[in-house]
């Protein structure tokens, strides 16, 4: 009973108590803040890894596996297996229309099927157009149709546009402009109405009637609905034609901001769903060796996809699967003979049913292939390119991106130990104070031992205090942790863009403080000198700071999305650490209470109550 009480009146009755419970308190909250980004940018790391990938690949040799239609068929029929779709990968260089080859990797997708499995939809980038973007497109239409456009213009058109071209201060009027029309080239017409949709949308619009307008939006449905960008990157299709879906980052023309978004080049200029690449492909033959020729194919860009995995985004694009099966000799193709040489996947990505692991479906795909093997190994010409399954790698999407996620998870583990030393940090402060309180408290212990008092009850006494210290600061810092996490993104954004009422407050606080150290220190005490210097100076030179920051924009950027790639800070508290981090400031308490607990208890009465 009575280490209860003296416990309750050690707590009450001293300020250095408290800051033991502040310090363990921020201990926690420390740990829990940086261990929590670290687990949240990894959860967002294999977030994204597995965008575009799956749960579960099957990937076999460049030959590719043939007849994947039926392998696909038998794996959608496994309850676990909720949709698959076929891929043919291959490398290649990509021309870009600012006069740059880049390599990249191709993957030839199915766009419906390839969606049900990895949520390709979510990854384009473009929902429209981009504001202001339709005057390089207009020009483009124009240049399009430009013959027909400048046939259908009307004489009185034609003077519009010349009159409006005509300097204020001319002298010619309509009627001689009207005398040279017919001296005009037609490629001149389509270079002005050109100029027209670049610089003076306005005026094209009123001198061209509805039905040429409307040739123009038909050359480019996109004028038409800003929106059709995302309904052609889906279908993979660009008038009519099929279209190439680079990563945000294959274009040097998108420049990432400090918020994660994107802007182009050129006030848009090198936007490049508006241009046309030319991919070269190497086709690989039957015995292994290279083709000759390397196979070059000219393809518009309909949209951009952003998976978040910058080496993903940086060097992979799409095309439709057939298109890909062309350029790398994979495509069906009638044999000499007789017979048929079915069109091949090299990879096939699929998609786990809710409720299923990647794991537990991997169980369920070996065999599936085996028994695909086995049945079809006859219906190929070709035997020795349909892999067995001893040449296929089927593994998880998180197997395949071992080498980005093992290195993030060893790095926040080594953040964990590392912030956990702050723990022997937090034993040391409670070893000190609790050291100073068995000091301060001799007389006491000596009282406590000549009334019968044991050493076990004396070292109850403070291990019971040390261990109410980190309780207390534990669960401080475990909602003190919560509470910075959850609004983490609000502090970063707060740091970029710094209120002015903020250092203004600040300063004001400073000053009350060094009015409140003067009056003290004209009393002649020095304590409250040095408290109002220790607290004023650090509030001057933050609100400086502040004032500054927000008075010229140059916030401090935490969280630079340029460098981490996501444009938010990840602020979702991982419990399981966060506990283990509550216990651990609790146990550690506890640890630095011990030696001030022993020496309480080794104290000779006798000489304690001599203690002056």
């Amino acid at each position: 009973m009575y280490q209860s009480l003296l416990t309750n009146r050690y707590l009450t009755s001293r300020v250095i108590p408290l800051l033991a419970v502040a310090a363990v308190a921020l201990c926690v909250a420390l740990v829990i803040v940086v261990v929590s980004v670290m687990s949240g940018f990894l959860e967002q790391f294999r977030t994204a890894g597995r965008t575009l990938i799956g749960d579960v690949i099957v990937h076999a040799s460049l030959h590719g596996v043939p007849h994947y239609d039926d392998l696909i068929e038998r794996i959608e029929r496994n309850p676990l297996a909720d949709s698959a779709t076929p891929v043919v990968e291959t490398w290649g260089v990509l021309r870009m229309p600012y006069d740059e080859t880049t390599a990249v990797q191709i993957w030839g997708i199915e766009p419906e099927s390839f969606d049900r499995v990895t949520d390709f939809a979510d990854t384009l980038y473009w929902d429209e157009v981009p504001e202001g973007l339709e005057r390089y497109l207009l020009p483009d239409a124009i240049e399009r149709i430009g013959p027909d456009l400048a046939e259908s213009l009307t004489l009185e058109q034609q003077i519009d546009i010349l009159f409006d071209r005509m300097p204020e201060d001319s002298p010619l009027t309509r009627e001689e402009l009207a005398l040279e029309v017919p001296a005009v080239p037609q490629k001149d017409w389509i270079t002005l109405l050109q100029r027209l949709g670049r610089f003076e949308v306005e005026t094209l619009q009123r001198i061209l009637d509805e039905r040429q307008w409307e040739m123009i939006l038909e050359a480019d449905d996109w004028l038409a609905d800003p929106t059709n960008i995302k309904r052609d990157g889906l279908a993979m299709s660009r008038f009519g034609r099929p279209a190439i879906i680079p990563g945000m980052h294959v274009s040097k023309g998108n420049m990432r901001t400090g918020n994660g978004t994107y802007e182009v080049q050129g006030n848009g200029r090198w936007w490049l769903p508006r241009f046309n690449g030319t991919l070269t492909t190497i086709r690989i033959d039957r015995d292994g060796g290279i083709s000759d020729e390397p196979q070059n194919l000219v393809l518009p860009f309909a949209n951009e996809f952003l998976s978040n995995v910058r080496m993903v985004d940086k060097q992979r694009v799409f095309i439709p699967l057939e298109t890909a099966q062309e350029q790398t000799g994979l495509f069906e193709a009638a044999l000499i003979d007789g017979g048929v040489d079915p069109a091949r996947a090299t990879q096939v990505l699929i998609r786990a049913s809710e409720g299923f692991t990647a794991d537990e479906l991997l169980a369920e795909i070996v065999p599936i292939y085996e028994s695909f093997y086995k049945d079809r190994i006859d219906d190929v010409t070709d035997r020795e390119t349909f892999p067995p399954p001893a040449f296929v790698t089927i593994q998880t999407w998180e197997e395949m991106q071992a080498d980005f996620i093992g290195p993030v998870e060893k790095e926040r583990m080594l953040m964990w130990i590392l912030f956990s030393i702050v723990y022997l940090v937090c034993a040391a402060l409670v070893l000190a104070i609790m050291w100073s309180i068995v000091q301060e408290k001799t007389r006491d212990i000596g009282i406590l031992r000549s009334i019968g008092a044991t050493r076990r009850g004396i070292v109850g006494i403070y291990l019971l205090y040390g261990l109410v210290i980190g309780v207390i600061g534990g669960i401080l810092g475990f909602f003190l942790g919560w509470l910075i996490t959850y609004y983490i993104d609000d502090i970063h954004d707060m740091l970029g863009a710094p209120p002015m009422w903020l250092g203004v407050l600040l300063l004001a606080a400073a000053m009350v403080v060094i009015g409140w150290a003067i009056v003290r220190m004209r009393s002649g005490e020095l304590l409250p000198t040095v408290l109002g210097t220790f607290i004023s100076i650090p509030l001057i030179l933050l609100g400086v700071v502040i004032v500054w920051a927000s008075a010229t924009g140059q916030g401090f950027v935490m969280w630079d999305a340029n460098t981490y790639y996501f444009p938010d800070v990840p602020n979702s508290v991982d419990l399981l650490v966060a506990f283990i981090t509550l216990i651990g400031g609790i146990v550690f308490s506890v640890l630095g209470a011990f030696i001030p607990a022993a020496k309480a208890a080794d104290m000779d009465p006798i000489k304690a109550l001599r203690y002056e």
